[in-house]
């Protein structure tokens, strides 16, 4: 009966390893390949990068490679059969630090970043085969096209970042090309996650901002001064034109002012000549008062006088 039961038990274990032997699981977030005797017969990815997997085994010469587009449980030959799995997740490469010469002769320390994934995992089995292996490939391939493109690129550029993303895009089409058919690669987004000045340089850097600042502030000063003298001999010439114009209508006012009391003393006049001869006789007598003069009997003023004793 004893014997019995360690059967059963070792043919439960003997099982239990042919079952887990047997099977294996490719989660969402991972592609495989299934090698037997050391060849690659099935690989795993995702679906929606079946054209792109399926022509880059055709250009490499693998048509033979079966695909599966589904995740999740599947089987496979115990002891004969392996199976490597791949992160499909994007993952991200950081340059090392590296000196720019700009296009106009100046430096800047730069570093740069890139997001790119495993696609066909057959090719990145055969050629790269682990992460730290990806990020040698990014120094080797991905890393000089974007050195190169920097120093195409001024000073100022560098810190626009649409200038510097477009002129590295332009690039990127061709580089996926050859990533994808060399190591399995592609590269969805590159750009310079650091700008720094290096360090011997700031001085001279320093010196050319301040310049350049006054330099700037040279010209806003002249531009001001300028637009200064024009507003003021806007405002003189405006105040000299008031001037004149408030001169001559006052000269025209006092001018008709003068006429028409002109104008009204005559028309007095010819109404009532032995009044107006009357009130000037009167005011003789008010400047005669207390006053002693001699006149010659034969004077006009004595006819005022005698005319009115």
């Amino acid at each position: 009966m004893k014997k019995r039961h360690i059967v059963i038990i070792i043919l439960l274990v003997v099982g239990v390893i042919l079952l887990s032997s047997s099977t294996y699981i490719i989660n969402e977030d991972q592609v495989a390949v299934i090698k037997q005797f050391g060849l690659i017969k099935t690989t795993i990815i995702n679906t929606k990068d079946y054209d792109l997997v399926k022509q880059n085994l055709i250009d490499n010469n693998k048509e033979d490679v079966k695909i599966i587009r589904e995740k999740g449980l599947h089987f496979k030959i115990p002891f004969i059969q392996n199976v490597e799995k791949y992160d499909a997740k994007y993952l991200t490469y950081k340059s090392r630090t590296e000196k720019i010469n700009t296009k106009d002769s100046r430096f800047l320390d730069i570093q740069i970043y890139a997001q790119y994934r495993i696609i066909d995992p057959v090719k990145f089995n055969e050629s790269v085969i682990s992460e730290s292996g990806a990020n040698y490939v990014m120094d080797q391939r991905l890393y000089p096209v974007v050195i190169q493109s920097g120093n195409r690129l001024v000073f100022n550029e560098f810190f626009q970042s649409e200038v510097l993303e477009s002129n590295i895009t332009e690039k990127l089409d061709q580089l996926n090309k050859k990533l994808m058919e060399d190591f399995g690669l592609y590269v969805t987004d590159v750009g310079v996650n650091r700008r720094t000045f290096p360090t011997d340089n700031i001085a001279s850097i320093e010196s050319k901002m301040s310049k350049q600042i006054e330099k700037e502030s040279e010209k806003l000063i002249a531009e001001g001064d300028s637009a200064y003298q024009k507003a003021k001999a806007s405002t003189d010439r405006q105040r000299k034109e008031l001037i004149a114009s408030a001169i001559e209508k006052a000269a025209v006012t006092k001018a008709e002012a003068d006429a028409e009391a002109i104008k009204i003393y005559q028309e007095s006049l010819n109404k009532d000549l032995e009044f107006y001869k009357f009130i000037q006789r009167m005011d003789i007598y008010k400047n005669l008062k207390d006053t002693t003069i001699f006149l010659d009997k034969n004077n006009d003023l004595l006819e005022y006088v005698n005319g009115y004793q």
